[in-house]
Formats: C-alpha cells, sequence, structure tokens
C-alpha cells in the first residue's frame, strides 16, 4: 500500500474482485484490507489479490477544514436551523463502523448547499444526542430556543433523532400557543453521508415549505414514501413513527397530512384544516409535569400495575386500553377474579388524580358507550383520550398537570382541541 494513503482516505481498489471505492478504515488482520462503501456496508478485500489502489481523495480532519460563509440575500426568507442530533447530524466514523452523533452544523450546511439558495440559513446547535435520551426538560429548553430564534427569522427548522421525534413535535405544539410561524421537525432515517439517506429530501422540502407557504404551527417533515420524490408535512400532534427503519415511516393518525411539497418545491395542500402565517403574539408555556405514566394493558395484567403509580405519587395516568378503549374488569371465573380489583382501584385513584383511556390500537378513537365495559369505565370516572394517539395524550396530559391540578379543569382541558390532536370526526379514509 502507498504511504502516503491513511485511514480515512477515499481510495479505488483493482483487485481480482474488480474496482472497489470506499473510505479505508481500521483492519484487525493485517492480510486484510477494509472499506466502507458508499452503502454503509463494509467489505474486506485480502491484500493479496490486490492489483493497484488509488487515491480518490484524502481525509480532512474536522479542524482543518475552511468553512465557506453564505453572504446574507436580502430576497430571501430567513430560516433557523437548530440541531437537537439524531441520525440526522450522524455520521459514520471510519474508525468504528459506527453511527455517531458528529456532524456540526456547519458540516450540515456544506453537505446540503442548496439550501442557501432557498433562505438565508442560520444554523446553531442546541443538544447533540440520540432521541431515545431526550427528557421532557429538553422540550422546555427547545421551546425557548425556537422562541429566540422567531424573533428574527421567518420560520425554524428542527433536526432530530425520529424515534421520539413525535414526542417532541406533540410537546411543542401544546407549548408553542398561537404561533406566528411555521416550526418544521425534520429527522432522518439513515446518516446524512450515506447515499441512501433520506436527510437531504427532507431537508429540502421543509426548508421549501417555510420559504413557500403561508403555513404556521408545529409539522413533522419526513419521506412521503421510499422514493426521493416527495415529503409529507404531517401536524405535530397526529404523527407516529409506524416502522422502524423505512424512509417513509412516518405516517399521519386519523387525519390528512398537512401537505406533500416535492423536491422542486411543487407544494399541494391536502388539507385546510392548520394555522395561517397572522401577526400573532407567541405565548410559550413551557411546563411538563413528568409525574405522568403511560401504561399499556395485556393479558396477564395486574391492577398492582397501577396501584404502583398511584401509590408512587404519580398525578395522572394514560392508559392504553384495548379496542374502544377497554381494560380487564370483569370478573368471569376463578382467573379473572382480580379484574374487580382494576375497576376498583380506578375509582379510588380518578377521585384524586386523572386517568385517560386511549387505545393501543393506532388508528380510530375511543368510544366508551358501546360495550358495558366501556360504560363502567365511565362510571369510573375515567377521562377518554378521544382519537389521540397515546402518546399525544401523554403529552398532553403532563403540559396540563404542569399548569393545574383542578380534576375538572383537567377534564374540560382533555377534552378540548388545543393543538390539532383532536380529529372532530375520524373518517374512513385516515385508516388508509
Amino acid at each position: 500500500m502507498k504511504e502516503n494513503i491513511k485511514e480515512g482516505d477515499l481510495i479505488e481498489v483493482s483487485s481480482d474482485l474488480g474496482v472497489t471505492r470506499g473510505i479505508l478504515i481500521p483492519s484487525q488482520d493485517p492480510n486484510i484490507l477494509m472499506l466502507k462503501l458508499d452503502s454503509g456496508y463494509n467489505i474486506a478485500i485480502k491484500k493479496d489479490i490486490i492489483k493497484k489502489i488509488r487515491l480518490i481523495k484524502k481525509f480532512i480532519p474536522k479542524e482543518k477544514q475552511i468553512k465557506a460563509k453564505a453572504e446574507f440575500n436580502k430576497s430571501l426568507p430567513t430560516i433557523s436551523l437548530l440541531h437537537t442530533g439524531g441520525t440526522i447530524a450522524s455520521k459514520i466514523d471510519y474508525r468504528t463502523g459506527a453511527v455517531t452523533t458528529a456532524i456540526t452544523p456547519e458540516e450540515i450546511l456544506e453537505k446540503f448547499p442548496e439550501l442557501k439558495k432557498i433562505a438565508n440559513i442560520r444554523s446553531r446547535l442546541v443538544f447533540q444526542m440520540l432521541s431515545e435520551d431526550f427528557e421532557p426538560e429538553h422540550w422546555l429548553i427547545l421551546a425557548r430556543e425556537i422562541e429566540k430564534e422567531l424573533k428574527t427569522s421567518d420560520g425554524v427548522i428542527v433536526t432530530h433523532g425520529t424515534d421520539t421525534m413525535h414526542y417532541t413535535s406533540a410537546a411543542l405544539s401544546f407549548m408553542l400557543q398561537s404561533l406566528p410561524k411555521p416550526v418544521i421537525l425534520v429527522g432522518s432515517q439513515r446518516s446524512s453521508d450515506r447515499g441512501s439517506s433520506d436527510a437531504f429530501l427532507n431537508l429540502i422540502c421543509a426548508t421549501r415549505f417555510i420559504a413557500n407557504s403561508n403555513y404556521a404551527g408545529v409539522a413533522v417533515c419526513m419521506h412521503k414514501s421510499m422514493s426521493d420524490d416527495y415529503s409529507y408535512i404531517h401536524k405535530g400532534t397526529k404523527v407516529r413513527k409506524l416502522h422502524t427503519s423505512r424512509r417513509d415511516a412516518f405516517k399521519s393518525v386519523n387525519d390528512r397530512p398537512i401537505a406533500e411539497v416535492s423536491m422542486d418545491g411543487k407544494i399541494t395542500f391536502l388539507s385546510t384544516d392548520y394555522s395561517k402565517r397572522e401577526d400573532k403574539k407567541l405565548q410559550v408555556i413551557d411546563k411538563f409535569d413528568k409525574k405522568v405514566a403511560l401504561v399499556k394493558v395485556h393479558p396477564g395484567f395486574n391492577y398492582k400495575e397501577l396501584e404502583f403509580y398511584y401509590k408512587s405519587g404519580y398525578n395522572g395516568i394514560v392508559i392504553e386500553g384495548t379496542g374502544l378503549g377497554h381494560l380487564p374488569v370483569n370478573t368471569i371465573d376463578k382467573f379473572t377474579k382480580d379484574h374487580k380489583n382494576t375497576l376498583n382501584l380506578i375509582k379510588e385513584m380518578s377521585k384524586k388524580i386523572p386517568i385517560v383511556i386511549t387505545s393501543q390500537c393506532i388508528f380510530g378513537r375511543i368510544n366508551l358507550n358501546i360495550y358495558s365495559t366501556g360504560r363502567d369505565l365511565i362510571n369510573a370516572g375515567v377521562i377518554s383520550g378521544e382519537d389521540m394517539l397515546s402518546e399525544t395524550a401523554y403529552v398532553k396530559l403532563g403540559w396540563i398537570l404542569a399548569q393545574t391540578k383542578d380534576l375538572q379543569k383537567i377534564k374540560e382541558m382533555m377534552h378540548k382541541n388545543i393543538a390539532g390532536e383532536i380529529t372532530e370526526k375520524t373518517r374512513i379514509e385516515f385508516l388508509e
């Protein structure tokens, strides 16, 4: 191997296998040359079959890279790009082969120079973390950082990890009241330095949507399909990640997407139910009560699971029931004798803390009036979660509890459509 070729360099290797291009990464075997391909996969090539190695591009350490400054264009809108980490702000570390949260805001702008043609981009780091590590306190900080940016920009894009992005979008939807401008969360299922990354389309579409639409509110921008043609703009309280790895993992639930945006900037609105930009004063209610539990019932569910949270001083519970919002509360035989304890406990708890019922079903809405089980739960004092996602109901309840502990007021606020989280009527087309 040529001495001037080092780990991190992009090289082309000619061997008995053909011509292979990739980034040179460390190998544990001195007789093996390891390359990181554009696809993200590694390939091992025995050195004794290598005929030629050609250097394509030297690896330049981050501290030696020259950052180009973008000139301000008065004819373009100004968009703030706030980074919180996640896959979209990650890259493959050639030393380990692992994806790390290592791309800086400046690197993202350098990787996607097209953004500068659409808007003046201000980019800065708020957090550098994977979204599974987010805590509600991070939502509060992010809400205040967005408030700062909106004073001097036409909209905000928040790059975010996909695993809990719908929690954050729901939280911001409640915390940013009377929002006069758009706040769009953008993520990617594959890191930005991979050829198959979805980051580019999502970022470009979010930027075009802010620059060329009259939308005001919190939304999520992610791939419409597996192809690199359109992204959907989803309402922040009605979107959920429905696949672990597909690029079109995010879907609107019990509602239509707000719009679709093409790569070249064509915007097609799919819903009329959204707030438009106007001269409103932003009110930030950055509060959240962390003593809220999200509990999923299942065959074999024990009432002591609920009792644990109640005795531990939790201030509210969201229960993912089955079907229309049911829980195991009926005593049928010796195996179901403890079911009555679940119902009695809920009756006791609901006198002191709010108990909200949602459904484990992704689509559809709660209806506690059809079966006797549901009516028993109503009589026990539960609050219907309507057609809210369980995650949205959890965020909403925590946000409300941070403002009031009055049970009647909490019930009224849970039933009030505050940020588009409740669809008035779930139509059949929303289930497709």
